[in-house]
């Protein structure tokens, strides 16, 4: 009985010590050390490309620090951290384990859409904290998280201003950087400063580009723009005088090379003083038109039904044959623009499309390609761009502008609204 009871004491006790080892493992500390032993923080401010000189961060830039669900940790001055460093008894910081993203930029908060002469430079770190281990995060250099943008002029392009101009760039529909052009007197001068713009749609970010000015005694404005915008990309706008074979004037905008061929609102040949007109241009509008072939007149706005997309078909007639054939999108709904802006701009060359406005034809079907050019007849078919349009309540304006063989020209605009 005695032996029996030893037995039972024995395995109680047994089952007790187990309990005890279960109740401290749940329980014990599961941190790990984020060591900042040899940690820095340096800025790399050339662009374009990575340099190799570096220069040691101010103390004013902001780390901030994230969980893996995306909760803020602390955020503090790279200052404050080096002094946390240099009092640091655990030789780091004590966190749970777990993966963390460290952001670090010169300036808190979210990266302007737009501003002159005020680069931000940032850097992100992942990094895992693993229980009872030190983790080091060793030298980080922060780079420009903005393009960058400068513009010029040539002597022979300033050297046909009469009047005040301005050169527009947007990345980010709405906050465009004014570059302005003063005529002074006969003698032109521009504003060389550097403009910085949030790279706000990854690869598929796009840079428009609008001069207007006076040029040869009228206001004229031409435009362009590009694609595949880059964070520390530092892009030169240059306006250029051109002269074509058989002698007439013309401007080009080169873009780091890239050269834009670009049609003046007015022609620069011949202009008198202040009229704005070209008494060589061709008059009228060559018999340019666009007809509807639906039941539906077009010369109004017509309204999206909420459901079954009806037929809306037209026709381009250009009796003297299609040379330039543009559509200029317009929205009362900044959401849409933004959705056309992320797959290639609001002005889309049918003619000659670039790679990015090609997404722009998924969501409105234009016709587009070299076989329009010096075409006389081009049918436009509208049905298949109410479905993804429902989206977006607002009107809708797409203006189609034409220049024919004669250099005759049209705008004719076409209006969708969504209820």
């Amino acid at each position: 009985m005695k032996r029996t009871f030893a037995i039972l004491s024995a395995l109680a006790l047994l089952l007790c010590s187990c309990k005890e080892d279960i109740f401290r493992y749940d329980t014990k500390d599961r941190t790990g050390i984020l060591s900042l032993d040899g940690f820095t923080v340096s800025t790399d401010d050339d662009v374009n490309v990575v340099s190799r000189a570096t220069t040691e961060a101010s103390g004013n830039y902001v780390l901030t620090l994230f969980d893996s669900d995306g909760t803020q940790v602390w955020e503090k001055s790279y200052s404050t951290v080096k002094s946390e460093i240099a009092q640091s008894k655990e030789g780091g910081i004590s966190l749970n384990a777990g993966s963390y993203t460290l952001n670090i930029q010169s300036e808190a908060g979210d990266v302007p859409a737009s501003q002159f002469s005020k680069p931000i430079y940032g850097a992100t770190k992942a990094f895992t904290i693993e229980t009872g281990k030190t983790t080091s995060l060793g030298s980080i250099t922060c780079t420009l998280v903005q393009c960058a943008v400068k513009v010029r002029y040539n002597d022979d392009f300033l050297g046909m201003v009469t009047a005040d101009g301005t050169c527009s760039v947007e990345v980010t529909a709405g906050a465009p950087l004014n570059y302005a052009l003063s005529y002074n007197g006969g003698k032109p001068s521009y504003d060389e400063s550097t403009g910085y713009f949030a790279v706000n749609n990854g690869s598929n970010t796009t840079m428009a580009v609008t001069f207007k000015g006076g040029i040869e005694g009228k206001t004229q404005k031409m435009k362009t723009s590009i694609t595949g915008i880059k964070a520390q990309d530092l892009h030169i706008i240059t306006f250029m005088k051109k002269i074509d074979a058989t002698g007439n004037a013309s401007f080009v905008i080169v873009i780091d090379g890239l050269v834009a061929d670009t049609e003046l609102v007015n022609d620069i040949q011949g202009a008198e003083e202040g009229d704005g007109n070209d008494p060589q241009a061709p008059t009228g509008d060559g018999g340019i038109e666009l007809i509807s072939t639906c039941s539906y007149d077009i010369s109004q706005p017509v309204v999206v039904p909420a459901s079954d997309p009806f037929k809306m078909t037209m026709q381009a007639i250009i009796p003297n044959g299609a040379r330039k054939f543009t559509v200029d999108i317009a929205s009362t709904n900044a959401d849409f623009i933004a959705s056309v802006n992320s797959v290639g701009g609001t002005t889309l060359d049918l003619i000659n499309p670039s790679e990015a406005a090609l997404g722009v034809f998924g969501i409105v079907p234009f016709p587009h390609g070299q076989e329009l050019m010096n075409a006389t007849l081009i049918d436009f078919d509208l049905t298949e761009a109410q479905t993804p349009l429902l989206a977006f309540p607002g009107t809708h304006t797409f203006t189609m502008n034409v220049t024919d063989g004669k250099g005759c020209r049209k705008s004719i605009a076409i209006s969708l609204v969504v209820r």
